[in-house]
């Protein structure tokens, strides 16, 4: 892997993870669907409108488009609207804990549907990982999380999971990326919206705090983190790309105790650091990953 796919995957996986406590922040000011709903209206607006300013076109096949709606429906609306009405009743923390279990499923997902094999070393590294997140897990649940919320994370992360395996049959062109970014989110803002209109009381409890929560949402996780997930698919494979998903205990559980409080516990430091080294067999192991459009040899892990 180049040095510059690794910095830009740690980015990824920093603005992922801070998305999950910004959540946390935002719910306290306005309903999750409505405030997603918002969130995708605006960056999907932006995204398509510094597209077209940028040259980039509306131009896709039948099957294009079908992934683009799938990946708008699994991603956004599913994925994000579940993670949003968890952090509703469970600490943020626990819902980017339980987000960073998608290299195991997806692995897992590649396995079964796509003969993908895993080298021997990159099954250790995720199963490492895996019960990295479990030893988080289990003291958190210890601690009285509510197991609904647990759920909706557990339900959202299989969503993320096949929208992430739908993303590598997307045919991506660099020079349309943008346009693909703008339009799932617009697929997103139009599939909750229903949602959002007739079970939730469309009320904002204005405040400085959810103005630059909203902003910071909209762009960074909402803009910038797809465009650099929609590149490092391209560029490096699917199983390798969401191995980075295993710093999200990491930063997630950092960044909640310094935005929010949420306390860091002795299993809390062990866990991560049994993740970290997880990632890093993942990340030396030579497998092959689920292939990607256009490409005839499946990039190596």
């Amino acid at each position: 892997m180049q040095i510059k796919h690794l910095l830009l995957g740690v980015v990824f996986a920093i603005i992922w993870s801070s998305a999950f406590p910004s959540a946390k922040v935002a719910v306290q000011y306005a309903p999750p669907f409505f405030i997603l709903f918002l969130r995708f209206f605006f960056s999907g607006l932006l995204a398509v409108a510094i597209a077209k300013a940028l040259g980039q076109k509306i131009s896709f096949n039948k099957k294009d488009w079908l992934s683009i709606v799938a990946f708008g429906v699994l991603q956004n609306s599913i994925y994000l609207g579940l993670i949003f009405l968890a952090v509703t009743k469970i600490e943020a923390n626990v819902s980017v804990i339980v987000a960073s279990i998608l290299p195991l499923t997806v692995a897992l997902f590649s396995w079964l549907f796509f003969n993908s094999k895993i080298s021997i070393l990159g099954i250790a590294g995720l199963l490492l990982g895996f019960s990295g997140v479990l030893v988080i897990m289990y003291q958190r649940a210890q601690s009285g999380s509510e197991l609904i919320g647990i759920f909706l994370c557990f339900i959202a992360l299989l969503a993320t999971t096949v929208a992430t395996l739908i993303l590598s049959k997307i045919n991506l062109k660099k020079e349309n990326v943008l346009m693909i970014v703008g339009l799932q989110m617009m697929v997103g803002c139009i599939t909750l919206l229903p949602f959002s209109y007739f079970f939730e009381d469309w009320i904002i409890k204005w405040h400085i705090n959810f103005v630059l929560t909203f902003t910071y949402i909209s762009l960074f996780p909402g803009i910038i983190a797809p465009l650099i997930w929609f590149y490092l698919q391209k560029e490096i494979g699917t199983v390798r790309f969401s191995s980075f998903h295993f710093l999200n205990p990491i930063f997630g559980v950092f960044l909640s105790f310094l935005l929010l409080s949420e306390k860091l516990s002795f299993f809390d430091f062990i866990g991560i650091f049994v993740v970290t080294f997880g990632l890093y067999l993942v990340q030396i192991a030579k497998s092959g990953s689920v292939p990607n459009h256009n490409d005839k040899n499946s990039s190596k892990i």
